[in-house]
């Protein structure tokens, strides 16, 4: 259940990154916006690391 759940982070943790990436580039510096889009990035990075945490303890257990 716990790989289950890791892996739906892991792809929700993709998707953020890559939206936020993808958005960064057409963005000027220094907006709000732009802040947020970082924030968005970092939090879908902190998601990928936390899944791979996760699937990593799930095989090793097994």
């Amino acid at each position: 259940m716990v790989g289950l759940i890791a892996r739906s982070g892991l792809a929700a943790g993709v998707l953020l990154t890559l939206a936020a990436a993808l958005l960064l580039l057409s963005l000027p510096t220094g907006t709000a916006e732009f802040a947020i889009t970082v924030w968005t990035a970092g939090l879908g990075l902190f998601l990928i690391l936390i899944s791979f945490i996760a699937l990593y303890i799930e095989r090793k257990r097994r």
